[in-house]
């Protein structure tokens, strides 16, 4: 099951590695520079939000790997 808090760790990790604030990561993300604390409050996002935070962490990774 994805929790918040799973998410919050996907995003995080993701933050840790390349030295962007949580803020960027929503905002660059889906344009929501509140996105981590909205999901620190418990509040639930949207399947189409969760695809999109996935996307953008996967879309990094994969352009770190290419380099």
């Amino acid at each position: 099951m994805i929790t918040n808090q799973s998410i919050i760790d996907s995003i995080e990790k993701h933050c840790l590695a390349t030295g962007m604030a949580s803020s960027t990561f929503g905002r660059k993300a889906v344009n929501d520079g509140k996105l981590i604390a909205r999901l620190k409050d418990g509040k639930p996002i949207s399947i189409d939000t969760y695809n999109r935070i996935m996307a953008f962490i996967d879309a990094a990774e994969t352009a770190e790997a290419a380099q």
